[in-house]
This record gives C-alpha cells, structure tokens and sequence, in this order.
C-alpha cells in the first residue's frame, strides 16, 4: 500500500489523483612529539609520547564536568532569552550584546578561576617535583577555599575545575619524573589564560553562536596512530563523519575535549615558548565567525510563516521556501551536507512548494487552522485568537518544511546524486513530517490504506511549536494523554541510562513497589538548539516539570515506551542508543514525556550547604584502565536501595540473598556498557580516544564483550560477596551517612586478557583464545562510600 503517495495531492483534506509530473526537476550532479618508533604488528610509526598524550586525555575527560558545563550553558541561555530574543533585530547585533552581558555575569567566575589555578599552581612551583607525591598534592589542591561565597553553578564549577587541576598536577609531576617535559610543571601556570576561553565556548553554545569546526583528536592524532587513522577512516565510510548528526560527542561533550585538549597540548610541550604558542593559538582559535544559525532560523521562520500567511489563493509558495532553506541548513550539524549541493536545495525548494500547496492561501489555511483546533489547539493556549489558530496553520507547515528537509540532509551520497532515488525518498521525508506535523488532514479511506501516515489516531492530537512568540525551542503534544501506571508497564520501560522506569518512580518519587497511580502524560520533542532545560523551564504551567533539576524529570518518549505506555508505539520516536546515555544531549527529532502523577513530588537530598537536590537513581559505570592493568565498576545504589541492603545486613540475612538483590543492578550495568552503546563507560588507553569509548568494544569480535561480561559478572559477585561476609558494617556504616545513597567502588586488579584486550585496541592481531580472560582469579578490592563517586 505504500506506492500510494496521498500528501502528492490534497485538495480540502480530500484524496483526487495526479500525476507525476510535479517530480519532473533538473538533474543534480552529482605540537611535535619525539622518540618514534616502527610498530611491526601494526605496520606504521608509533610514538610512545602520543600514546601517553592519547591516555592522558582519556584520564582527564570526566562525564560530570559535562553536567556542570550543561548547567552552566543552561543558565545562559536562561539569561539570553529573557534579556535579549524579544526584539527583532538584527542576530548578529543581539549576539554582541548577549555575549558582552554573559561574559559580565560570568566574570566573578573567571576571577575566581584564574585566582585558584594561579595560587595552586604558584604553591606546586615551590615544591620538589621528584618528591612531590599524588597524596600531597591532593591535600594541596584540598586546602584551597574561594575567597568569595559562589552562587551553586559556580561552587560546581570550581569544585570539578579543582578535580582536573588535581590529575593535570599530577601529570606534571610524572612527566617531570620520567624527564619527558623539563617544563611541565611550569606549564601549571600556562592554565590560566584557558579558562576564559572554555567559558566563552559555554556562552556561545547557550546562544547559538556558530563555533569554529572542531577536528575530532583521533583525526589530528591519526598520522602518528595508525589504528586511529584507520578508526577515523572507518566513521569516515560508514557515514559517522564530524558534520553527521550522530558523530563524535555532544556539543558540550566537545566544549571539554577541547578543553582537555589544550591542557594536554601545553602539558606535553617540550619548551616554555611552546607552551606560550599553545596558549597563543587557543586565544586565536577563539575568534569564532559572528553568526548565530538559531537566530538566523528563528527569524527566517517567522518570516517564513508570515509569508504563508499573507499568501493569497493559488500562489506558488516556492520562492519562500527558497528563502526559508538556506536558514534551516546552518542550524542542523547534518545540513552542511546540503550546503553545497545547489541543485538538490532548488530541488527540494520547488518539491515542497508544490506539495503544501494545498495547505496554503485562505482557504486552506482556515481549513488547516480548525484541524488544528481539533486537535487540542486551546488545551495548549486556553486563550487562543483567530490569529493564533492561523499561525498555528502556517507554524505546522512551516514544521513540516523543517523535518523534509533534516530527513533528506541524512540521506547518503549516493541518493543525493541520483535524481529517480532522490525524488522517492524526498516524498516518503515528506510523508514523515506531514504525518509528525499536520493534523489529520487526509481522508478515512486513505488512513485505512495506509496507516503509516497517521501518529496516534485514537488521540487525534497534533505536535505545536513552543513557546509561543517568535523563539521556538521545542514542540509540544496538544494532548494532555490519562494513563494508569502499572507495575507490569513500568518494569518493561527504561529511561536514561538503561534505568527501568519502575526503579526511577520508587527511587526518585517514592512510588512503592506493586502501587498503581494514575497520570497524566505530557509529550515533547526537540527541535534545531533544545535543552530539555529549555522544556522544563518555559513549561511554567507545569509546577512538577518547572521546578530546580526539573528536566531530571523528562524521559525518552521511544516506541516501546510510547506503545506501552500509551498504546500508541507510533508516537514514539527511537533515537541512536547514545542520545540516551543522558538527558544532557539531545537529538533534533527525538521526542520526550514526563509523568505528572498527583500527590507525588521528587524526593529531596541535602547536597550543598542551604540546597536541595532531587534524589539520585541507581547507576552505574565500566571503567577500563589498560595502564594499571585494572577494570573499575562503580555502583551507586539510590538511598532506597542502600537502606534495603543495610537493613538485610542488620539481620544477618544470608549474604546469598543480599547478592541475589544486588545482582541486577550489576549485571544490567555491565551489559549496558559492553555491548550496548547507552552504558557508562570509561577507556584509559594509548590508542583510543574519549570520543571512541561508545564504539571501542563494538569493534571487537562480538564473542568478546560477551566473554567479558561473564567474567566480569563473576568476578565482582564473588568478590562483593566475601567483603560483605566480612566488612558489612562499612556498608552500614556508609548507609548511616545523610549522604544521598552509597557508592561501591569495585577495582578488578589484573584480570587475565586484560593484556591482550590492550593489544587488540592498538589494532594488533591477537589470537581469539587469549581473550578469553580464563586462567588466574584476579584480586578484587571493594571499597564503600557515602554519597556518589564517580572515580
């Protein structure tokens, strides 16, 4: 039934045939590191002062410095768009004076910053680096108290700028002890001057500033690393370029790596005028080009529905569509691709405008603009004019425009150059996004024939651009959806981290076990620059998502959990597996829910002094750490289930049942991050990168992870289950803390194929058998703290 194409023709929301001559277009057409040497197994130079460069980097990259990069961004742009996106003018003047006002408010930052690392690095210059050891100079870094009372982003702020001084410190004293950099340690003072700039980068990603194109570190390391030449060439063919949606890291993930990057190129530089030259190029690097593409489309899309909107009956509505294109692109990372392929944009720009034609000029606007009304229009806007319901006619259109034209950007080369498979896959784009877009607009009959053009029948819903004004951040369901939680639907939902919803609810709602509650869905989805902070915040008629740490709140709306929770799995929308590591980043196109439950509120924790913060969810995390030999699994257990378990050791209760509690966590933990790409997960290592964590593992041969696992799994049950029998009263002791949980730190000391596992991932050619991680019993070191750790 799918060779039927409706949307090619739609005359008062009712089917007549065409022909095909709408699709009869044009054509398209288609810092110098030493002591090399010559690696035999991988055939090319290796250089063992980049490797260290490589695990150095891998050491310094830390998942929470993003939360706290995230809050920091989210708080500009809170600012930003309070301050400066209701005027209309020109984006290029308000970025100037949204910049020069955020660098203002962040100044008592930068100060405060740039004072700590000068008076740490001033009291390390005094010391004997060849007897400075790991321990003194944490109690050093330790000791230093701000001089001012921060506000709570800023005490985060400096408390993970602390931590990363910690180890860039302590690399430096290694690096002068094993006398690769004389300069090192002076190297400590050369930090100074980064820190403006690391904060500039959040300002600008909070306002949609357009940064420079940032080289993924295997890339610039790949000529020195032929394993990571040939893991660069791979993404490079397989699609995951830099300029794909899906390559490399998020967008604040980036603002660190190159951060830590930076800190790695004046750490590793042989001399003090190399230092100064990196520091000198980073100031340089920031002079990013004056353009703000979220701007530019928010302008360029009111601009577009005006036009729509003051068309008259007949009008060829593809000169604002050629208008309206070149603003898309900018703002989606994928649109490069379109960038330079003018003959695919006048494509697509006279495709579309012969395609919703039928939905513009008076006639068709008023008719779309009461579907809309149908849909639930006023449920969102209660006070909604006859020039609000017609704007929300030319605002779907407009969206439906947006998504074809994102839909077609990810499509390969080789449909793009090829006029017959572009002209069908640009129809079934638009087939998507009317269907995501447009309320139900076709007739019964062709629904009955195609059910894959209608999202949700049984709600008769439609998606609306929020919030109202001219800045649109996201959209949002006209339906608020009823729903009774169930034990049996809550246990088959995940949530961020691979976290079963069923968990979440009890350890940050306090719903109990086997409870039944009624609530009420609210459904949203993501557009080009949001934060699901964004949500939460512009959401103030909703009092449970707009509160502090709200947008913790707001879960992946995928099929499974559409289809579930709302018997509704085409409302859902499945996203890459790394999109739902976090709630920090998100994908244009992915769509998001939040419960809102009577008489349940988040529970709160006590976490800085004078502030509360909603209660953490069991998590976990896989650190691998190929230099010492060793494997890391992290396990913080909420304070729901800490309590279970000190209360069991209390009793005696047999250790055996403890371990059958702790057993799922565990085990889930572990294959979420071996072979499933939305686990936590850390690799120490000469030869990967931070931005190949998710994709290391994958590459090896699938028994592998699996062998892992098992051992893995085995190893830590035994070894947790011999400290319990003989240390129970840490863990309540722990448990005892008013601390939010407790965190098991369990350390795997040389575990057999560790070794060889190192080697495969320098591309090395390993015997299948040697990884089987058999053999010895490795020791197993557990240590048990208060509160969340993260290393």
């Amino acid at each position: 039934m799918k060779n039927q194409a409706p949307f090619l023709n739609v005359s008062s929301f009712a089917m007549e045939e065409v022909s095909r001559e709408i699709l009869e277009t044009s054509t398209p057409p288609g810092s110098p590191f030493l002591s090399i040497y010559e690696s035999e197994e991988a055939g090319g130079l290796i250089d063992p002062e980049t490797e260290e460069y490589v695990q150095f980097l891998n050491e310094l990259y830390d998942e929470e410095f993003n939360e706290t990069l995230y809050g920091l961004a989210s708080e500009a742009a809170a600012l930003y768009e309070v301050r400066f996106t209701h005027e209309y003018r020109d984006p290029g003047i308000v970025g100037y004076e949204a910049e020069r006002f955020l660098n203002q408010h962040f100044a008592p930052l930068v100060a405060e910053a740039e004072a700590m690392l000068g008076s740490l690095a001033t009291e390390l210059s005094q010391r004997d680096p060849k007897s400075l050891s790991e321990y003194e100079i944490g109690e050093i870094v330790d000791r230093y108290k701000p001089s001012i009372e921060p506000i709570p982003n800023f005490e985060d702020f400096l408390r993970k700028l602390k931590k990363t001084f910690r180890k860039v410190a302590g690399k430096a004293v290694n690096l002068a002890k094993k006398g690769i950099s004389a300069v090192a340690m002076a190297g400590l003072n050369k930090l100074i001057p980064l820190v403006k700039p690391l904060l500039k980068r959040v300002i600008e990603s909070a306002i949609g500033k357009l940064p420079s194109q940032l080289q993924p570190i295997a890339k610039k390391l790949a000529e020195r690393l032929p394993f990571l030449k040939e893991f660069e060439e791979d993404n490079y063919s397989t699609g995951n370029s830099p300029l794909s949606e899906s390559a490399g890291l998020s967008e604040i993930s980036q603002i660190q790596y190159e951060f830590d990057r930076h800190i790695a190129d004046v750490l590793f530089a042989h001399t003090e005028i190399e230092q100064d030259l990196e520091v000198s190029q980073v100031l340089t690097e920031q002079q990013a080009p004056e353009i703000y593409p979220l701007a530019e489309l928010d302008n360029a899309r009111d601009h577009f529905i005006e036009s729509l909107q003051q068309m008259k009956e007949g009008e060829d509505p593809t000169p604002h569509i050629e208008n309206f294109i070149p603003a898309i692109l900018p703002a989606l990372r994928i649109g490069i691709r379109l960038m330079g392929r003018k003959k695919v944009v006048n494509f697509l720009a006279k495709f579309l405008g012969r395609l919703i034609q039928k939905f513009v000029g008076p006639q068709h606007t008023q008719a779309l603009s009461q579907a809309i009304v149908d849909a639930g229009l006023r449920l969102i806007q209660l006070e909604a004019t006859f020039e609000d319901e017609s704007h929300a006619a030319s605002s779907a259109v407009a969206a439906t425009v947006e998504e074809t034209v994102r839909r077609v950007a990810t499509l390969p080369d080789y449909i793009l150059e090829n006029q017959e498979l572009l002209e069908g896959f640009a129809l079934e784009a638009f087939e998507q996004a009317a269907t995501a877009n447009l309320p139900q607009v076709l007739s019964e009959e062709i629904y009955r024939k195609r059910p894959d053009l209608g999202e949700a029948r049984n709600l008769r819903g439609a998606w609306i651009m929020m919030p109202r004004g001219r800045q649109k951040r996201y959209k949002k369901f006209s339906r608020k959806i009823p729903t009774r939680i169930t034990p049996h639907k809550v246990s088959a939902v995940e949530t961020f981290e691979g976290i079963p919803l069923e968990e979440f609810l009890e350890e940050k709602l306090g719903i109990e076990p086997g409870e039944e509650v009624e609530a009420i869905v609210h459904l949203y989805e993501s557009i080009p620059g949001t934060r699901l902070t964004d949500i939460s915040r512009l959401e103030e008629n909703n009092p449970g998502l707009s509160t502090q740490d709200g947008y913790e709140q707001l879960h992946p709306l995928t099929t499974n959990a559409s289809g579930i929770l709302l018997g509704e799995p085409q409302l859902g929308r499945d996203t890459d597996s790394r999109y739902l590591v976090d709630p920090y980043t998100t994908e244009v196109g992915q769509r998001f829910y939040y419960l809102e439950i009577p008489g349940k509120r988040p529970l709160m924790a006590s976490a800085m002094p004078g502030r509360a913060k909603v209660r953490s969810a069991t998590k976990s995390r896989v650190i691998f750490d190929f230099p010492k030999n060793e494997i890391k699994f992290l396990l913080f257990l909420s304070e729901i289930r800490a309590q279970e378990i000190a209360v069991k050791l209390r009793q005696h209760t047999h250790v055996g049942v403890v371990m059958a509690n702790l057993q799922k966590p565990i085990e889930r933990g572990l294959r979420r991050a071996l072979t499933d790409s939305s686990g936590k997960l850390k690799i120490i290592h000469e030869a990967v990168t931070p931005d190949q964590w998710v994709n290391a593992l994958q590459r090896l041969p699938s028994l592998v992870p699996q062998v892992l696992l098992g051992r893995l799994n085995e190893w830590i049950l035994k070894g947790l289950s011999d400290y319990l029998k003989q240390h129970s009263g840490e863990f309540i002791q722990a448990a005892a803390d008013t601390a939010d949980g407790v965190t098991l730190l369990i350390t795997v000391e040389n575990p057999p194929g560790l070794p060889q596992l190192r080697q495969v991932l320098k591309g090395r050619g390993i015997s299948l058998p040697s990884l089987k991680m058999s053999g010895s019993t490795p020791d197993v070191k557990i240590k048990v703290t208060p509160g969340y750790a993260h290393e």
